[in-house]
């Protein structure tokens, strides 16, 4: 019995070292958080593009993987998919048309690998 328990809390310590080695740094940011980490292992894990992590009353909280000059391009679909018009962009943030609305949705680099979209509510109430 002694010896299992000691094998199960060695595997349990190597687990959570390699999960702090792998996302520790995470934590270390402005938005770190808990439900941000988790997201950001659900990218590393699934084929997904990107994966909502927080919402608040004003705007819906989203990261996806940094790939380069067509990091935008799940943006531009997801809003497409909710129609709205991409018109253009301006430093981080992207903005779309629908009718006479215009919204923009604003972009923050997380890590090098990361970066962080906010879509204003009204994106998908109208």
């Amino acid at each position: 019995m002694k010896k299992f328990t000691l094998w199960l809390c060695a595997i349990l310590v190597v687990f959570f070292a390699l999960i702090g080695f792998r996302y520790g740094h995470l934590l270390t940011k402005d938005e770190g958080t808990i439900r941000l980490v988790a997201a950001i292992s659900i990218l590393d894990s699934t084929s997904r593009d990107f994966v909502k992590f927080d919402e608040t009353i004003f705007v819906t909280r989203y990261v996806s993987e940094n790939s380069g000059e067509s990091r935008y391009d799940v943006i531009k679909k997801v809003l497409s998919d909710l129609g709205w018009t991409y018109k253009t962009q301006e430093g981080a943030a992207l903005f779309f048309q629908k009718d006479k609305d215009i919204i923009f949705v604003e972009t923050k680099l997380f890590t090098g690998n990361y970066f962080l979209w906010d879509v204003p509510m009204e994106a998908s109430e109208k």
